[in-house]
């Protein structure tokens, strides 16, 4: 199992600044344009961090499928996914800002240089479940 930090990109010159409401809707982790294929490194199995803007995880997932590919027309370039089973996501307020977001730093990430980013060495388990434990609303 690897862990990966896959970039939300939601600034406005990225093109998507909703990327991440689409990708906690429709249980995906995904990357489009030129970094689509950098999806495709990331396993069944593996974990996924949604990373949003400011050193902020929205999202942790577990993948339930990789990247398959597409079955219709020309999508092949735009957009690659895995669909994951999100086992916390930040709460949203009314403007789609995070509000119980965890830091980045608090779990030992450190390097953040790509749309999707093998951060498995990097990652203090002990404070990620610590920090989703605090977080969880019912």
């Amino acid at each position: 199992m690897k862990t990966w930090l896959v970039n939300t990109n939601t600034k406005e010159r990225n093109g998507n600044p909703n990327a991440f409401k689409y990708m906690l809707r429709q249980n995906k982790a995904a990357a489009f344009y030129d970094r689509a294929p950098e999806v495709d490194k990331i396993s069944k199995g593996d974990l996924v961090c949604l990373y949003h803007n400011q050193n902020r995880i929205i999202a942790i997932g577990a993948v339930v499928a990789p990247y398959l590919g597409h079955d219709f027309g020309d999508y092949e370039e735009i957009e690659h996914w895995v669909d994951v089973n999100w086992l916390w996501k930040a709460e949203l307020d009314a403007d789609y800002e995070p509000m119980n977001s965890i830091d980045r730093h608090d779990l030992g990430i450190t390097m953040v240089n790509g749309t999707v980013v093998n951060v498995t060495e990097q990652v203090n388990y002990k404070v990620l479940l610590a920090k989703v434990a605090e977080r969880q609303s019912f």
